[in-house]
């Protein structure tokens, strides 16, 4: 009876970790500023024209864990670095110039579906916490909370990731006397490896 539980315990295991993909991921932030998810299309096309330049990178570990042959839960931590520029004039006309660096931690948790062979789609949401103490963490409350949708390739060992990221709340502050507001919109995307 031993042998037998013991058996059943190993089997469990090894079915288990088969259906287990954990790895690394690393790539670029695209900051949205205050598009919306209908209008997350037109900007990755204005992206892919070369009309709006990366404005950050990330990266961190992902890890997927198969309920069956196509549904599926997802989390990473990933840290990122964005990087913004403010360029202006305030109230009394003055030209105004800031740099605002936005280092943060993200963790996320998603539910999938495997659509094809190699394609899969997910949503979830997220978690994000500034880790640097700077303008943009001064000016701007952390941490939020948001949701993400977003598709994924699978080859091999590769993936590559795209997905959109919004906040669940609207950002405003204060910096130089200068009423600020930023809706917290990205896309990411993302090359991982399969450990």
């Amino acid at each position: 009876m031993k042998k037998i539980f013991i058996g059943i315990v190993l089997l469990s295991s090894i079915s288990i970790s088969a259906q287990s993909r954990w790895g690394i991921r690393t790539g670029l932030n695209y900051n949205l500023s205050t598009i919306g998810l209908s209008d997350a299309t037109n900007s990755a096309q204005q992206i892919l024209e070369g009309e709006t330049a990366d404005n950050g990178y990330h990266l961190g570990v992902f890890g997927r864990q198969f309920l069956g042959d196509q549904l599926y839960t997802s989390g990473s931590l990933i840290f990122a670095k964005n990087t913004h520029f403010l360029e202006g004039f305030d109230a009394s006309g003055n030209s105004v110039y800031g740099q605002f660096n936005h280092e943060f931690l993200q963790l996320d948790a998603d539910l999938g579906i495997r659509l094809l062979k190699l394609v899969r789609a997910e949503a979830g949401v997220h978690y994000q916490g500034t880790v640097s103490d700077n303008a943009y963490n001064q000016t701007f409350q952390s941490p939020s909370v948001g949701y993400n949708v977003g598709v994924g390739l699978d080859l091999w060992k590769l993936s590559l990731d795209v997905t959109y990221y919004s906040s669940f709340q609207d950002h405003t502050g204060d910096w130089n006397n200068i009423p600020l507001s930023y809706n917290r919109s990205q896309l990411l995307v993302s090359l991982g490896v399969q450990l």
